[in-house]
């Protein structure tokens, strides 16, 4: 199993273990997320063009995740519903969000 930050859920960025092509569950508590969060789908491999489409949707359904934009490896998508509603959000392996952090390291707008 992977883990994988997934952005824009309900407006926040969380971090899930998946494994990519398997169906998953994900539930974060109020206590922790502000407000409760269930994820349910799957991550899966895409194309970069795939990927820049669900891109430019989340950062025009909320420009706060336009730092995202800064993504370089543009290869996963998660596709299913948060808290019930149908979603295709940028992913990004925890491996790769933390070389992008290191590479970027003196930039403040990261996610």
């Amino acid at each position: 199993m992977a883990k994988f930050m997934i952005y824009n859920t309900a407006g926040l960025t969380l971090p899930v273990e998946a494994e990519v092509g398997s169906p998953f569950y994900f539930e974060c508590p109020e206590e922790e997320c502000g407000k409760k969060v269930v994820i349910e789908g799957v991550i899966i491999e895409v194309s970069e063009v795939e990927f820049n489409k669900a891109l430019e949707s989340t950062i025009e359904e909320d420009p706060s995740f336009k730092p995202i934009e800064k993504i370089e490896v543009r290869k996963y998508l998660f596709r299913g519903k948060v808290n019930g509603r149908g979603v295709e959000l940028p992913a990004e392996s925890l491996v790769d969000f933390a070389k992008r952090f290191l590479e970027n390291q003196n930039n403040l707008i990261l996610l």
